[in-house]
């Protein structure tokens, strides 16, 4: 885990790319709603669950008690997250070292197949030029495992710069035309940019990305949404800001009040909690208790008091 989440420290923030709002260019994939949503007690929980999971597009319609497989669902690892880990490990195993001691002949390329230890691979191809120290390329995953979980397939184009002197990386962008990565239940189509951004005991990324459920065909957009990840000694923290944009409901702004906490190993945080506001400033809370449950807060009429209040169960 240490290594292949080393090069996250290293990751400097590429600067937005044009994906569109959304990913790829002006013809979005995303094909839901695009009104803010109108938080209700009867969606408050799916609301909730879609914009932190960020892939379970397959959500009952009903408060707690949800149905076993949406309640895990509810606080599980963000796909984002998923997606950021896969990343930086395969961006780590690429430049395991100074890249300006690896690097290349100007405008020479680079190029390995590198194996995960479970089946999986990633081959890489990079054009580097050394003078200049901006490099383009591909990553190509096949069945490739994300050391925090998930598996990637598809090619991926790169591009960046690395600083020759300081000999780290300063910058990567990851564009996806379509990549499909399963997590757990969740099988999903990924479309748009990740860019990677340094941080002191972790780092964060900057997604706009379109998720398509490969099962229901909606569509989930995290546009100019922040995750950041703090790495600590057998555990991380990750909180996730921006706005989302929800296949069935429209878009919310979400916040992260207190970062979900992970112990190294698990799906599920032991403690956490973040609003999400929809139309008319209406909101819902979710408050991570334990590792076995949520509390959700509903405020149905925008008043900043919470008229409902729900206890959901993982399990």
């Amino acid at each position: 885990m240490r290594r292949a989440l080393a090069v996250f420290a290293m990751l400097l923030l590429a600067g937005l790319s044009a994906c569109g709002g959304g990913g790829g260019g002006s013809a979005s994939p995303y094909t839901g709603l695009t009104t803010p949503a109108v938080v209700t007690t009867s969606n408050a929980d799916n609301i909730a669950r879609q914009a932190f999971q960020g892939g379970d597009l397959g959500a009952s319609t009903t408060l707690a008690p949800a149905r076993s497989r949406d309640a895990r669902a509810a606080a599980e690892r963000p796909m984002a997250l998923t997606l950021v880990r896969i990343l930086s490990g395969a961006a780590n195993a690429a430049f395991p070292g100074p890249v300006a001691v690896r690097a290349p002949q100007p405008r020479s390329t680079a190029s390995d197949t590198l194996y995960d230890g479970m089946g999986g691979w990633v081959a890489y191809t990079l054009a580097i030029n050394d003078q200049t120290g901006a490099f383009t390329g591909t990553f190509s995953f096949t069945n490739f495992h994300g050391d925090g979980g998930g598996i990637i397939d598809g090619p991926v184009a790169v591009s960046g710069y690395y600083d020759a002197q300081a000999q780290s990386i300063t910058e990567i962008l990851f564009n996806f035309q379509s990549v499909h990565i399963v997590d757990g239940a969740e099988d999903v189509t990924a479309v748009g940019t990740v860019d990677l951004v340094s941080g002191t005991g972790g780092g964060s990324a900057i997604l706009n990305i379109v998720f398509i459920d490969n099962v229901s065909r909606k569509t989930l957009w995290l546009s100019n949404v922040t995750l950041v990840d703090t790495i600590g000694t057998g555990y991380y923290d990750t909180t996730l800001s921006g706005r989302i944009y929800i296949h069935d409901y429209g878009y919310v702004d979400m916040v992260t009040l207190a970062p979900f906490h992970y112990l190294t190993g698990n799906s599920y945080p032991s403690s956490g909690q973040f609003v999400v506001t929809g139309k008319d400033n209406k909101k819902v809370q979710l408050t991570v208790v334990d590792p076995t449950q949520y509390l959700l807060d509903v405020d149905t009429n925008g008043d900043g008091a919470w008229e409902v209040t729900a206890v959901v169960k993982y399990w």
